[in-house]
């Protein structure tokens, strides 16, 4: 009888651990985002990301950003994503992506068109030729001023 009853109990266990796993599914908005991170931030695959893009005219800041990671070492560490707490757009999200392992923000806002999810303008931390966004620890940040906040891990993006 004890038998059965701590089967039962593992049985259930195993139930609840996998029914948490599903929760860390990627959705639509955040998948295209992963995979648009891939191909510029890990692969620095112009090709490939910029037939990503909503619009052709973002593919003169893509360039960059694509030599700038073929330049670098490649490393292809666990990313943390979630949809911004911010956004409010039913066919229009920001995804946030950090990088724990050198403590790297990225931004991708993707755009539902036609049935598939769309880049439409992408962000990394500040750079000191090009700019882009001082993100101030904006993971810590975020994790303070949104408690509830969840950030889904992807270990191979």
């Amino acid at each position: 009888m004890m038998k059965h009853f701590y089967l039962l109990i593992l049985g259930a266990g195993l139930m609840l651990y996998t029914a948490g796993c599903g929760d860390n599914a990627l959705n639509g908005s955040e998948q295209a985002a992963v995979d648009f991170y891939k191909e510029v931030w890990v692969e620095g695959d112009t090709n490939h990301s910029q037939g990503m893009l909503d619009h052709v005219s973002e593919s003169d800041d893509l360039q960059w950003r694509v030599e700038q990671t073929t330049s670098a070492e490649r490393k292809n560490p666990p990313i943390m994503v979630t949809v911004s707490p911010t956004d409010s757009q039913m066919f229009e999200k920001t995804i946030l992506i950090h990088r724990p392992s050198d403590k790297r923000d990225f931004k991708v806002r993707v755009r539902r068109t036609n049935g598939r999810w769309r880049v439409t303008k992408f962000e990394q931390n500040y750079d000191k030729q090009r700019g882009g966004y001082i993100n101030n620890d904006a993971y810590q940040r975020y994790q303070e001023e949104y408690p509830a906040l969840t950030w889904k891990r992807v270990e191979q993006p």
